[in-house]
């Protein structure tokens, strides 16, 4: 297991072959402001025959494994979700080559794949590892 970092924009589920995030409300709870701003995208899931989670589709615009500095860790939450910019291009500050990638492949997808992308309101970063 290790460091996820995802980039992700709300949709509306109408495509059952294509991977969708689903991410229950609660999980975006600390952010009132983005639930209301996104309420057209929230949808009832039944996972059994007892229960209803209402949550938000979402399609990943970006993605990267591993490849941030020690720091980033104290500096992020696991499993954290960031929702504007500002903590976008702060993560971008914590970039280090790995086995992976060098830090010229790293800035390029991040410019890429967060920076570039990122829509105020609508774009969520997701942290995890």
């Amino acid at each position: 297991m290790g460091l996820d970092l995802y980039h992700f924009t709300p949709v509306r589920k109408v495509d059952d072959k294509k991977f969708l995030e689903f991410i229950p409300l609660d999980e975006l709870a600390n952010s009132a402001e983005y639930i209301s701003r996104n309420e057209k995208f929230i949808v009832d899931l039944n996972p059994d025959e007892h229960s209803i989670v209402r949550g938000i589709y979402f399609d990943e615009k970006g993605f990267q494994r591993k490849g941030m500095s020690a720091s980033f860790y104290t500096d992020f939450e696991n499993d954290g979700v960031y929702f504007d910019l500002v903590s976008v291009l702060k993560a971008y500050r914590y970039l280090v080559a790995d086995h992976i990638s060098t830090l010229t492949e790293l800035r390029l997808n991040f410019q890429e794949n967060f920076i570039d992308n990122f829509i105020e309101g609508e774009s969520i970063f997701v942290v995890s590892w």
